[in-house]
């Protein structure tokens, strides 16, 4: 039950796009650390799905392209599936700005493969929000992920927060966990209606709850269904932060929290933090 959360309420401050995102996933499912998969795309890399040997077909959770790309996908061909894309342009004073931005997704109101294209208007500051649910109707985590992102707009406005600093705010966002704490989370039969709730998922077994008629409907393909067969550990991997300046940088954080090579061993000190630049 991944989370993105993104804001374009800080343009003023210099910062057109401030992203955040949790990879919920079974800990063990092969997974690359963010990275350069070519001269212009950045980010991290689903290895467990069979299609993914073709560099050009790879699966990301949260990537920026440093150039104009067009990712060619069939949403028809895989479970439910949103995807938030957009464009970066420079405006007549070169500073960087959002050109276009939009959700794609297979998911409209109450059904898998209702297509629905969300647009986001660039020019009005907003806080958003996305998980497995409709774009329009928002879980709980959602919910409480874009409150927790709106007090960082507002530190913003009223701070001079270095870039470092949003990143290491954005994180505990994506660390807030709300389930962890709640008795009925103890009850293992709570749990996956639970994920709805908590933008932190805690590491938890999955053995004899993974396979109800209801999760296999929100996870997606066949293929999907026999690689989940293979793990029993669930939760949230990774965590990543972007951050968009003005001025072309990018800072692009992830932090590993479970190795999947190491399974439920925390990931000690495993954090991608770079700078780079949209070439534009």
């Amino acid at each position: 039950m991944c989370i993105l959360l993104w804001t374009t309420a800080c343009a003023n401050k210099g910062y057109p796009l401030i992203l955040l995102s949790n990879r919920d996933e079974f800990l063990q499912r092969p997974t690359q650390t963010a990275g350069p998969w070519d001269k212009d795309t950045y980010g991290g890399r689903d290895l467990a799905r069979p299609e993914n040997d073709a560099i050009s077909t790879c699966y990301s959770w949260t990537g920026l392209g440093t150039q104009d790309s067009d990712p060619s996908l069939d949403i028809d061909q895989v479970g439910g599936f949103s995807m938030l894309c957009g464009q970066f342009s420079r405006d007549h004073q070169n500073r960087v700005q959002i050109d276009s931005f939009g959700v794609i997704s297979n998911r409209a109101e109450g059904q898998i493969h209702g297509k629905k294209h969300d647009i986001i208007d660039p020019t009005e500051p907003g806080t958003y929000g996305l998980s497995n649910s409709a774009f329009t109707n928002p879980w709980p985590k959602v919910l409480n992920g874009k409150r927790l992102l709106d007090e960082l707009v507002e530190d913003i406005q009223n701070d001079r927060l270095t870039d470092r600093e949003i990143s290491q705010k954005g994180i505990e966002i994506l660390t807030s966990d709300s389930v962890s704490e709640d008795e009925a989370w103890k009850d293992r039969n709570n749990r996956l209606e639970l994920l709805k709730q908590s933008v932190f998922i805690p590491m938890f077994e999955t053995r004899n709850l993974i396979g109800s008629s209801e999760t296999r409907t929100t996870t997606g393909q066949d293929q999907d269904q026999a690689l989940s067969g293979l793990y029993n550990l669930y939760g949230t991997q990774k965590q990543t932060v972007i951050i968009v300046h003005e001025s072309g940088a990018v800072r692009y954080t992830e932090k590993t929290l479970y190795d999947w090579l190491q399974g439920t061993t925390d990931a000690a000190n495993d954090t991608v933090d770079i700078i780079f630049d949209l070439d534009l």
